[in-house]
């Protein structure tokens, strides 16, 4: 039997400064701060999903220090992650991250019709914020 995915649930980043951070998108996006311990870990929840930011030196959750030891520190190698807002609002929200001081870039169009913006988070993440 193959697995039916319906959603991401969340979206796991290694962060240098789990503060800055959680700061950084909280001031971005509209997020409602869980689980949170100061230096480890913050859980960020969107309306459908969670950002989850973790400290590697001291991630703080048992998993993570497993995660750690069974691979001898981080790996992987993820080229980007989409965040979708309202279509209304895609120009706006671009807008206001780039008023925020983050480099934005210009509008992609795809032959789909979808709408894009590219830019990084704090720690080099490059996110896509799309209206699909």
């Amino acid at each position: 039997m193959r697995a039916k995915l319906k959603a991401v649930s969340e979206i796991v980043f290694w962060v240098k400064d789990v503060e800055a951070a959680k700061d950084w998108y909280e001031q971005r996006f509209e997020l409602e701060l869980g689980y949170y311990s100061v230096g480890q870990y913050a859980f960020l929840k969107a309306e459908s999903f969670t950002i989850a930011l973790f400290n590697p030196a001291d991630p703080g959750s048992d998993l993570s220090k497993a995660y750690l030891a069974h691979t001898g520190g981080m790996r992987g190698d993820l080229y980007h992650v989409a965040l979708q807002v309202e279509p209304g609002d895609l120009d706006s929200c671009a807008a206001a991250i780039a008023g925020s001081g983050t480099p934005v870039s210009d509008l992609v169009t795809f032959d789909s019709g979808q709408r894009s913006y590219y830019f990084e988070d704090l720690d080099g993440h490059y996110i896509e914020l799309t209206d699909r």
